[in-house]
């Protein structure tokens, strides 16, 4: 515990994120959070989000709780009737060619069943229903992809994130098949991964991760559109000045406090009880990816500025 909040002191002071002020909004209290559905396409609506000086979160894994597990339809809806959240979802493949909501290789953690997806049909499925985080059964079944990009028309964005067999021509495939290039952004961990997303479909928005200074310069150069790109600053430091600097380029960025590991944000902020610290580890960034959404929501009144960019 001491080391903790001695890491979190460090790197607080290192980040420059200390001066940033803590205000609670006063937003949180209105009687239902809006759609996350943008008014434009979704450069224009993260350009819109850098003008109000707005956020966006990200609910990882759907945004479970307990009672709701993650990757679920139910899980989905219960956390967009609480706050305005993008949802990540992670889509695998099961042996029939079929992609479903699922992180894990293997079903033994996440829902009643057991073994690896990948050796396993759909209709294998069949009769299994999800475990949520504290390991309590429901009656949730594992969706389809197809499922979740359905449901989310006129609700919110979806970020997919490629898992076991899946690959980006799937994801596109399934995206284009329910012409949802404007609620899907993909999740890439590279440069030549983003490279490959935009030459499957030059409309996609993607999240690469920018650490050095000509990456952008490299997207650019291969045919990538800067504006249909975020960049991912990780899940350790904040760097406000990288933040800037891309900005300038015109690219938003995302930081991710989450993580299961005792030493990420999300459990540091936890265990220290002072949810405004989100504030300032994620100045100047327009996508927070956090497994806290609503406590991130009850703190920062970025994500009630941004009903100016929706619909």
């Amino acid at each position: 515990m001491i080391r903790a909040l001695a890491h979190l002191a460090l790197i607080l002071a290192l980040s420059g994120c200390a001066l940033q002020p803590a205000t609670p909004p006063e937003a949180f209290n209105q009687p239902r959070p809006f759609a996350l559905v943008p008014k434009d396409d979704l450069p224009d609506f993260f350009d819109c989000l850098r003008a109000e000086d707005a956020v966006i979160l990200s609910g990882h894994r759907g945004g479970p709780v307990a009672g709701f597990p993650e990757n679920a339809l139910e899980t989905m809806q219960a956390t967009v009737s609480e706050i305005p959240a993008l949802l990540e979802i992670d889509v695998s493949k099961t042996r029939d060619g079929v992609l479903v909501l699922m992180h894990d290789d293997t079903l033994d953690r996440t829902t009643t069943g057991s073994g690896k997806l990948a050796d396993l049909d759909a209709a294998d499925l069949a009769g299994l229903t999800l475990v949520d985080n504290d390991g309590t059964t429901t009656p949730y079944t594992i969706p389809t992809l197809s499922d979740a990009l359905a449901w989310s028309e006129g609700r919110t964005l979806l970020a997919l994130d490629r898992k076991g067999d899946t690959t980006y021509a799937d994801l596109v495939a399934a995206t284009k098949a329910h012409d949802a290039f404007g609620r899907v952004v993909f999740a890439t961990y590279a440069l030549d991964q983003a490279i490959e997303v935009a030459g499957l479909a030059p409309e996609a928005m993607i999240v690469v991760p920018l650490p050095g200074a000509s990456d952008p310069a490299t997207l650019a150069q291969a045919g990538v559109d800067l504006r249909k790109v975020v960049a991912w600053s990780g899940t350790e430091v904040p760097d406000p000045a990288l933040y800037d600097r891309l900005a300038a380029e015109g690219i938003e960025s995302a930081f991710a406090p989450l993580g299961a590991w005792t030493g990420s944000w999300d459990n540091r902020i936890r265990m220290l009880g002072d949810d405004s610290l989100y504030l300032r580890i994620t100045r100047g960034v327009r996508l927070i990816a956090t497994d806290r959404a609503r406590e991130v929501a009850k703190v920062h009144t970025g994500v009630y500025r941004a009903a100016a960019c929706v619909q």
